[in-house]
């Protein structure tokens, strides 16, 4: 039985006091035929070659051949410049030895592309100390950031791996991770930086300020913030710090068009990569990755990363892999991903028994069919997160297992991921991984999920969660008021022209006319004020679906209205201001050819 439907059983949260002292942690069947009604089970893979075999290798930084009918095959470096989008694209090159990690090999027969491949490699760098620094005290840090991966989803998607993580890893999953943003990069901001950039309003009103604004984000390089990797670098993993992110639009420091860093962060990034797949590849290149090869874009960044793996066994690695296409179009799209990570997992357990493996989700499935469901919904807001920490930790004297198990039971949310991976780097060293007691970081919003946390509750009035992204459950209505609705569904328009107004936008967007409010449900947080859950509609020809929380006083008719989010598959609607930081609520009057970045805000915003 669902908790999360309106016409279930809650505590019923009736003042500002009890909204800060209480969080109802949802409990439901992820196989709600809500749920079951939008899975597809069909993926780029389902057709595809499944007896293909390379034509080239690179092994030992040396390529070849290996089908001697292959024809004419030639290969070209692909060299990173800095950190940026921009490659260097090197002479074609007959088979022999190369310096450069990425390689793009191609074969033609009669003039005509038959073949292209992308190889990697990883070139170990020199130690920058003398002696090297070794693992103890500093264990492996692996991340795997698996976008739009809700906990349901990762449970739907992936029994095998899920049960292995478990009994072979004592890995423990932590089922009320708590977004603090919409999309990917208010969620992942926070990881790699621990600042916030969405504003917004707890459940009791309090406000909630952003770190960074646009421009503060994104006018200017970022080098000099204090972020994961140069966290890892000062602290003794200066030669091994790896970065994959499998899509080039989505690049989390530079996200749309932000500055981002200058100079590479880490020793190794995947970047020339997604530019020879998503830009400047060979058009049989490019073709090989779309899965009629059963290969797919995430298992090259896999590959990427264990040869990370095997490049530095002797010293200390940090690695973060995002990987974008496996869930983002699929409710069910990581079902093709649980044998590759089990077998994964089983091919490298050497090394990865003897590092802290984090595996998350950012948020889950924002658009689509799948949140028009109420369960739907809540998944938006409730990214998987599994830990397991190296085998040596395990036993019941050491107590991390056990400290994580209790603090599996609490809300928790990215910074206090982002705090446990700080807590290992600086904090966990100096006592040999046993400190246990609540630790406060300085300048960190979260706590570390490897100490107890601090006695105060943890709730969405305590927390740093916007209010429309709260899990924790409260008696809900449905408003049935359609005079209430409309006003409601207007004035939630009126804030979007005013937003736009004031972002100096209104002569590139169209003006908004109400056509209707779907959805309207009473949030029971307060006496003090109504807070609405709200869904609003507009007429064509700028037809869009809105969604935000709206908190209302009916003395005085005064509202205050959350992010405003658009529910709709958007695309290009919208591209007229993508070089602007977070403004899908435009419905551009004119919208450009800009067929590169054309579902840029509707894949990630």
């Amino acid at each position: 039985m669902t908790v999360i439907s309106v016409t279930s059983s809650f505590l019923h949260v009736d003042s500002i006091g009890n909204s800060q002292n209480t969080c109802v942690l949802p409990e439901y069947d992820i196989w709600h035929p809500d749920i079951k009604k939008v899975l597809t089970a069909k993926f780029p893979t389902d057709n595809c070659d499944k007896s293909f075999e390379p034509w080239t290798q690179l092994v030992n930084s040396t390529w070849h051949v290996v089908n001697q009918e292959a024809g004419l095959c030639l290969a070209r470096c692909i060299e990173q410049v800095r950190a940026s989008r921009e490659v260097i694209l090197g002479k074609w090159m007959t088979p022999g030895h190369v310096n450069c990690e990425f390689l793009e090999a191609v074969c033609w027969d009669g003039g005509v592309e038959v073949y292209g491949y992308i190889h990697t490699q990883i070139i170990a760098k020199t130690p920058a100390t003398s002696p090297p620094i070794h693992k103890p005290p500093h264990p492996n840090v692996f991340f795997i950031m698996i976008d739009s991966l809700s906990t349901g989803m990762a449970k739907r998607s992936f029994p095998k791996f899920l049960e292995y993580f478990q009994s072979e890893f004592s890995g423990i999953q932590f089922p009320y991770v708590n977004t603090v943003g919409e999309n990917s990069h208010p969620n992942g901001v926070p990881l790699w930086f621990g600042k916030s950039v969405e504003f917004g309003h707890k459940v009791t009103g309090e406000e909630i300020d952003a770190d960074w604004n646009g421009v503060e984000k994104c006018g200017r390089y970022i080098d000099n913030e204090t972020h994961l990797f140069n966290q890892f670098r000062d602290l003794g993993y200066t030669v091994s710090t790896l970065l994959t992110e499998d899509w080039l639009v989505e690049l989390m420091d530079s996200y749309p068009f932000c500055k981002g860093f200058l100079n590479k962060p880490v020793d190794h990034m995947f970047r020339p990569f997604t530019a020879v797949y998503d830009i400047v590849g060979m058009d049989i290149t490019r073709q090989h990755l779309e899965g009629h090869l059963c290969r797919e874009i995430h298992e090259a960044a896999m590959e990427y990363w264990e040869q990370a793996m095997n490049a530095y066994r002797d010293r200390p690695l940090f690695t973060f892999s995002w990987l974008i296409d496996l869930a983002h179009e699929f409710p069910d799209g990581p079902v093709r991903f649980d044998d590759y990570l089990t077998q994964f997992f089983e091919r490298n357990r050497e090394i990865l028994d003897d590092s802290f493996i984090f595996i998350s989700g950012d948020h889950g499935i924002r658009v689509g069919d799948h949140v028009t469901s109420e369960i739907g919904s809540f998944e938006r807001n409730n990214p998987f997160l599994g830990i397991s920490v190296p085998k040596k930790f395990r036993d019941d004297k050491n107590g991390m297992l056990e400290v994580m198990r209790m603090n599996s039971n609490q809300l928790q949310t990215h910074f206090d991921t982002r705090a446990t991976i700080v807590d290992i780097i600086m904090y966990q060293p100096q006592t040999s991984f046993t400190g246990r007691n609540p630790l406060l970081i300085p300048d960190e919003k979260g706590h570390s999920l490897l100490r107890k946390q601090p006695d105060s509750p943890r709730t969405c009035g305590t927390l740093p969660i916007p209010s429309q992204y709260c899990i924790c459950q409260v008696k809900k209505t449905k408003v049935k008021d359609q005079n209430l609705k409309m006003r409601l569904g207007q004035k939630v328009l009126d804030h979007v022209h005013m937003q736009l107004e004031n972002l100096n936008f209104t002569s590139i967007c169209r003006r908004y006319k109400l056509k209707e409010v779907p959805s309207l449900i009473e949030y029971h947080y307060s006496t003090q004020w109504n807070t609405y859950e709200i869904e609003v509609k507009t007429h064509k020809p700028s037809a869009v679906h809105f969604q935000t929380m709206i908190t209302y006083n009916p003395k005085t008719h005064t509202a205050t209205v959350a992010k405003v989010v658009r529910m709709d598959r958007y695309g290009g609607t919208a591209s007229c201001t993508t070089k602007y930081l977070d403004t899908p609520t435009c419905y551009c009057r004119i919208q450009g050819p800009l067929s590169y970045i054309t579902n840029l805000f509707d894949w990630l915003y």
